[in-house]
C-alpha cells in the first residue's frame, strides 16, 4: 500500500487484481477503476453511483476487442473469508449489463463521471466493432456464489452472445502471485536407441535426440528422486506428482492452460488413435543446461545439470494432462528433444527467443535479458532508481524509486520518438518492432530519468484535474485529459526543444515541465477542431477513438506550424 500511496485495503485490492489479471501499469489501473468509494478518496465531493461495476478495462489488442467488467468484494474480516460471494451483486451487474446493451444514457443519469466516460467508450466501440464481454467477480475470499445463484447468472448471461463470466478468488490470486526462488533442476533422460546427434561450436554444444514422452514428464516432475531415475519402470507414479514449474523459469512465456487451440490439439493428438505419430506432429522441446554428459553407446542416459525448458512448456503441460486422463496412450509417444549446453546467458536467451514460435510470446520477457536492459538497470541503480527489466522485479521497493521498463519505454517512445499514439495504445511495439528505435544502443539512464520524470509530472497534473473535476461535477469539460498524457508529454519535448532546451539532460526537467500548460492548451485546441469536424459530419465525438486515430497528430502539427498563440 505504501508503494502506491493507498490508504485503504479495498483500493489496494484493485491494484493487485488488475495488475495480476491484465498486466496493467499504475496509471492504467487508476483510469480503469470506476468504484465510487475509490473516486471519493480522490475528492470528498465525488457523486454518482458505480452500478456494481468497480472497474472497466477495454483490451483493444485482442481481436475482437474485449471489454472487461469487474465487480470486487474485499473483506478485512477473517470470519468472512469462507462466505459465498454476495448474491446481491448478481442483480447489480445484470441490471448494469442490460442497460449497457440497451444503450440508453438515461439509465446512467446518476452514474459517476468515470463510469459514464467508460460507458461512452464502450458504446462508441460497439458502433464500429463487435467486442466480446467478460464479467469478472473478484474477491479475497474463498467461495464464489452459491450453486443456485451461479446457475442464475449463467442462465441470464447466456442470452448475450460473446459474453462470459469469470471468478478470481483467493486461491486463484495466490496461485498467480506465488513465485518461488529458482530451483536448480537436474535429472537424467534416456535417448531412444541410436536416435541422437551431437554438434558443438565454440561456447555451445547441442544434442538432438528422440525421447519417450513419459520420460520427458519424469524429468520435470516435482520429485528429485524420480527426475534422476532413468530406469523407472512404473510410470503410473507420475500421476501422484505435479509438474515442477521452476523447470520453466527461463521460458519466455507462461503456459496457456487449455485456452489455447494449440494446447488443446496437443492433448487431443496424445489421446487419439494417431498418438504414435505424435513425433511428426509436434515441434518438440528445447532444453538449455549448464552441462550435459552421456556414454556413447546405444540408448544412452543423458545427465543434465542446471536444466531449463526454454521452449515446450505447453507441450509438456498438455502431455501431462493427457497422461493423467489416459496413460495407456503413451506407450508409443516419442518427442523430439534439443538440449543445449552453454554458460553464455546471452546465447541462452537468444535460443529461447528463436525457438518460440507456436504462441505469441511477450516480447518484454524476451528482451529482459538484453544487453541494453541490463546496462540501464546498472546505470539507474547508481542514480538511486530500481529499474524493473521484468515486471514486479522490485516489488518490495517504494513506487518513487521504481522505474518499470515498459512504462519507461512508453515515456521514451512518446518523448524522444514522437509517437504518442503508439505509446498509449500500441505499447506492445516497444519490445517488438520498435525496440531498436526506443531502446537503441545509445539510450542513457539520463534520458530514461528525464522522460519518465516528465511523464510522472503529466500524470500528477491529470490526477489534480480529476480530483477537482469530480468535486465540481465538471468532469466532461476536460475529460480528454484522461486520454492525452502521452500527447502532452510529446508536445512538452517539442516546445522545450524549440526554446533551445537540452532535452537529453535531466538537469532541465523543471524547465520542460514548465511547458505543460501550453502543451495542454494545444491538445485542447486539437480536441475542439475534432469536435467541430464531427458536428459537421453528424458523427459523435469520442475521446478514446480520437486519441487512437492519426488526427490529433495532424491537428497539433498544423497548430504548431501556424504558430498559434495560446
Amino acid at each position: 500500500m505504501e508503494i502506491h500511496d493507498i490508504e485503504h485495503f479495498q483500493n489496494a485490492f484493485y491494484y493487485l487484481v488488475l495488475e495480476l489479471l491484465f498486466d496493467l501499469q499504475d496509471d492504467e489501473i487508476d483510469n480503469a477503476v470506476t468504484d465510487s468509494f475509490y473516486l471519493s478518496m480522490a475528492s470528498n465531493n465525488a457523486s454518482g453511483h458505480d452500478r456494481g461495476i468497480d472497474a472497466i478495462y477495454i483490451d483493444d489488442n485482442s481481436a475482437p476487442p474485449i471489454v472487461h467488467l469487474l465487480n470486487f468484494k474485499y473483506t478485512s474480516k477473517f470470519d468472512n473469508l469462507l462466505s459465498h460471494y454476495p448474491s446481491r451483486e448478481i442483480d447489480k451487474v445484470l441490471s448494469f449489463f442490460h442497460d449497457l446493451m440497451s444503450e440508453g444514457m438515461d439509465s446512467f443519469e446518476n452514474a459517476n463521471s468515470a463510469l459514464r466516460d467508460k460507458i461512452n467508450d464502450i458504446w462508441k466501440l460497439m458502433d464500429s466493432d463487435t467486442p466480446s464481454f467478460r464479467i469478472h467477480f473478484c474477491s479475497n475470499s474463498y467461495n464464489a456464489f452459491e450453486e443456485s445463484e451461479k446457475k442464475r447468472i449463467d442462465s441470464k448471461i447466456c442470452n448475450y452472445s460473446n459474453t462470459s463470466v469469470e471468478y478470481h478468488l483467493m486461491p486463484d490470486l495466490v496461485e498467480i502471485m506465488t513465485h518461488k526462488s529458482k530451483t536448480i533442476i537436474s535429472g537424467k533422460i534416456k535417448a531412444i536407441d541410436k536416435k541422437f546427434f551431437e554438434k558443438s561450436e565454440g561456447d555451445i554444444r547441442a544434442l538432438i535426440l528422440e525421447v519417450d514422452a513419459k520420460d520427458l514428464l519424469r524429468i520435470v516432475c516435482d520429485d528429485e528422486g524420480l527426475r534422476n531415475d532413468a530406469a523407472l519402470e512404473d510410470y503410473e507414479v507420475l500421476k501422484t506428482r505435479k509438474i515442477l514449474e521452476e523447470a520453466f523459469e527461463d521460458n519466455v512465456r507462461v503456459y496457456l492452460t487449455q485456452r489455447s487451440k494449440i494446447n488443446k490439439n496437443i492433448r487431443k493428438t496424445a489421446l487419439s488413435e494417431s498418438s504414435h505419430r505424435f513425433f511428426y506432429f509436434n515441434n518438440g522441446i528445447t532444453i538449455t543446461c549448464r552441462k550435459f554428459s552421456y556414454p556413447n553407446y546405444r540408448a544412452p542416459i543423458v545427465t543434465l545439470e542446471d536444466a531449463q525448458v526454454v521452449n515446450g512448456s505447453q507441450t509438456i503441460h498438455a502431455l501431462f494432462e493427457a497422461f493423467l486422463k489416459d496413460s495407456s496412450k503413451f506407450d508409443h509417444i516419442q518427442v523430439l528433444c534439443r538440449i543445449y549446453e552453454t554458460t553464455n546467458a546471452v546465447l541462452s536467451s537468444e535460443i529461447a527467443e528463436n525457438t518460440n514460435s507456436q504462441n505469441p510470446v511477450k516480447s518484454r520477457d524476451i528482451r529482459s535479458n538484453d544487453y541494453v536492459q541490463k546496462k540501464l538497470e546498472v546505470e539507474l541503480l547508481s542514480k538511486g532508481f530500481y529499474y524493473e527489466r521484468k515486471r514486479g522485479q522490485h516489488r518490495d521497493k517504494k513506487g518513487g524509486v521504481r522505474i518499470d521498463a515498459e512504462k519507461a519505454g512508453q515515456a521514451l517512445m512518446s518523448f524522444y520518438n514522437k509517437l504518442p499514439a503508439e505509446a498509449k495504445d500500441k505499447k506492445r511495439l516497444i519490445f517488438a518492432e520498435k525496440y531498436e528505435d526506443v531502446f537503441c544502443d545509445s539510450i542513457t539512464s539520463e534520458e530514461i530519468v528525464l522522460s519518465y520524470t516528465c511523464y510522472q509530472f503529466v500524470e500528477k497534473m491529470k490526477k489534480k484535474w480529476r480530483r477537482e473535476a469530480i468535486s465540481t461535477g465538471e468532469f466532461d469539460q476536460k475529460s480528454y485529459l484522461m486520454h492525452a498524457s502521452y500527447y502532452i508529454l510529446s508536445l512538452m519535448r517539442v516546445l522545450a526543444e524549440g526554446d533551445g532546451v537540452d532535452i537529453r539532460s535531466s538537469d532541465h526537467v523543471r524547465t520542460i515541465e514548465a511547458c505543460y500548460e501550453k502543451a495542454a492548451r494545444i491538445v485542447e485546441k486539437a480536441v475542439e477542431k475534432e469536435v467541430d469536424r464531427v458536428k459537421n459530419t453528424g458523427e459523435t465525438y469520442s475521446n478514446r477513438l480520437f486519441f487512437k486515430s492519426a488526427r490529433p497528430k495532424k491537428y497539433i502539427s498544423q497548430l504548431i506550424d501556424d504558430k498559434y498563440e495560446f
